[in-house]
């Protein structure tokens, strides 16, 4: 037989650490940084004594939704609350901050999503309180909940018992019913402000007696967005990390962030169109494990910062290397790969695709701004269409500083296009039905089986048009930016077989601008409500013209139109 021996070690053998934003979560309202107008007014209820019976709190993650709320739920219990804040002496204080209050429940609604988790509460909520006034449902992340369990917690909402209270936080408010949401008085968390959480930070490492330095804590912040939650735990980390003594670059290693140097440097990979570098980059942030969305996010910081002191005080060589109309188009370009990245398992993908979309970007443009050169000896380089990037048959001109994006309509082939354009919108509205344009739609904007590069490539395109107008035989896609035309017309053949590919059929392919969109389809509708004749077009004029031309890769594009 066999016997087993239990040791039970004295407190004093060992020691169980506690996160930091645990010890230091706020305990009373006057705890809580940030959130001042929703404190004062929860104040004022619990001293006016006008409560209601559900609460709806909404804000970022790590902005005080939690444990505001359980705050409230013990200050609406303590025996003796002084203005609005709880006693911190009395038996419901002492439970409430041990978690051992009965009559303060938490749910995680992540975890505990349905109906018949809701169906218990509503079992239980006629049960008087045990040791409290009131019974308090704190529902955290209620989004998370499925449609049945929020139709059963809207019966218990409705006409809840009068010592019932409910606390629901989420951070997607959108997400819940409005059936559920007229029925609370909600509370917008906003995030925390900077100098709010820098205050918070400093006095948590006095009391644990952590050195940062002064450019380190103000990382610290920046990384937390607003979070306070966020802030103490990096916090926590960095002082781990670097034994008590945090550095600037020990908390930009932790959050997997560039240096600005890295960043800078990037920047001027992109802007000597050094491709193979820019790789190298990309590789050596895969083998550092640096988070790419980060470092995203550290590059639309690094051009916005950059675009805001070329608007205070008019001179920014990075603005003038790269053009203030660049540097919007790559901001919004990586948002929208980091949204991307948000939903791949690999992000390096979108990563070393960004670079190749920033290089197409910079290559649109006629021209650069040398860092260093004196508004006198301003150049710009002029890229002819046939000669590879970076050779040595680049041709200078001098230019004013300002150069608009070039005469590119006077490009021959942009020209027909331009005419081939009007001509399609001619023939493709009359024809324009609901069917066509739904299915289209779906087929097109939808997620294939798996991506390669041309695919994500016509994505990015679409991601910057919108389809409006489809007939059986042809699609309209208008664009806001002739930048994004004339990418389009380089692209033309490409994109066409990708429809084809996708739709199983050819079709022809108008790209119209917003501008002229407008005012054109405003003709049409009056054209086609009115019964008016609407003759087509013959394209093949048209067509004919690229015969004489240097057509490149518009063989589909011809064959198409014949």
């Amino acid at each position: 037989m066999l016997k087993y021996v239990i040791i039970i070690k004295e407190k004093g053998d060992y020691m169980i650490y506690q996160a930091l934003y645990r010890k230091y979560r706020p305990k009373t309202f006057n705890d809580v940084y940030g959130q001042e107008i929703i404190v004062q007014t929860l104040k004022n209820m619990i001293v006016s004594n006008k409560l209601t019976h559900a609460y709806l709190f909404v804000g970022p993650r790590g902005t005080g939704k939690t444990s505001i709320a359980k705050i409230f739920a013990k200050t609406i219990n303590c025996e003796n609350p002084e203005n609005g804040c709880s006693c911190e002496k009395c038996e419901i204080c002492k439970a409430s901050n041990s978690n051992e209050n009965i009559d303060i429940i938490e749910m995680d609604a992540a975890s505990n999503n349905g109906v018949e988790e809701i169906r218990d509460i509503r079992s239980h909520v006629t049960l008087l309180p045990t040791m409290s006034k009131y019974k308090v449902y704190i529902v955290d992340e209620v989004h998370m909940l499925t449609p049945s369990a929020f139709n059963a917690l809207l019966k218990t909402l409705e006409e809840p018992p009068k010592h019932v209270i409910f606390i629901l936080a989420t951070t997607e408010p959108q997400k819940v019913p409005l059936t559920i949401l007229s029925r609370c008085q909600m509370f917008e968390f906003k995030p925390v402000p900077s100098s709010k959480i820098s205050d918070n930070l400093k006095n948590i490492c006095k009391k644990e007696k952590i050195k940062i330095d002064d450019d380190a804590l103000e990382k610290v912040v920046e990384y937390s967005n607003g979070g306070m939650r966020d802030a103490i735990g990096l916090l926590d980390q960095a002082s781990a990390y670097s034994n008590g003594e945090i550095k600037l670059n020990d908390v930009v290693l932790l959050n997997g962030r560039l240096s600005i140097k890295d960043v800078d440097n990037f920047f001027d990979l992109l802007f000597e169109s050094k491709t193979e570098e820019l790789f190298n980059f990309s590789d050596n942030l895969e083998v550092d494990g640096k988070n790419y969305i980060a470092v995203c996010e550290d590059f639309i910081k690094y051009l916005r910062n950059n675009l805001i002191d070329y608007q205070i005080n008019d001179s920014n060589s990075v603005v003038k290397q790269f053009g203030k109309d660049n540097i919007i188009k790559m901001i919004f370009t990586i948002t929208e790969y980091i949204s991307q990245m948000k939903i791949s398992n690999d992000k390096k993908i979108y990563f070393d695709l960004l670079i190749i979309k920033l290089l197409d970007i910079f290559d649109k443009k006629v021209g650069y701004v040398p860092r260093g050169t004196s508004n006198k000896e301003e150049k710009v380089v002029e890229k002819e269409s046939n000669v590879p990037r970076g050779t040595s048959e680049e041709k200078k001109v001098e230019v004013e500083s300002n150069v608009p994006r070039g005469t590119l309509e006077d490009n021959p082939t942009y020209k027909t296009l331009d005419e081939l354009m009007n001509a399609r919108i001619n023939n493709i509205l009359p024809e324009a039905d609901k069917n066509s344009f739904n299915e289209y739609k779906k087929i097109l904007l939808s997620d294939g089986e798996q991506y390669n590069l041309d695919e994500l490539r016509f994505k990015n395109i679409l991601s910057d048009c919108e389809i409006k107008a489809c007939s059986p035989d042809g699609i309209v896609i208008v664009i806001s930016d002739d930048s994004i035309k004339y990418e389009m017309y380089d692209n033309f053949d490409q994109i066409e077989k990708i429809i084809k590919e996708k739709l199983g059929k050819k079709v022809r392919l108008c790209i119209y601008d917003e501008q002229n969109w407008v005012n054109t389809s405003e003709i049409y509708r009056k054209k086609i409500r009115n019964k008016e004749k609407i003759d087509k077009i013959d394209e093949k004029e048209i067509l004919d013209k690229f015969k004489s031309q240097d057509k490149g890769d518009f063989d589909d594009l011809l064959e198409i139109g014949e």
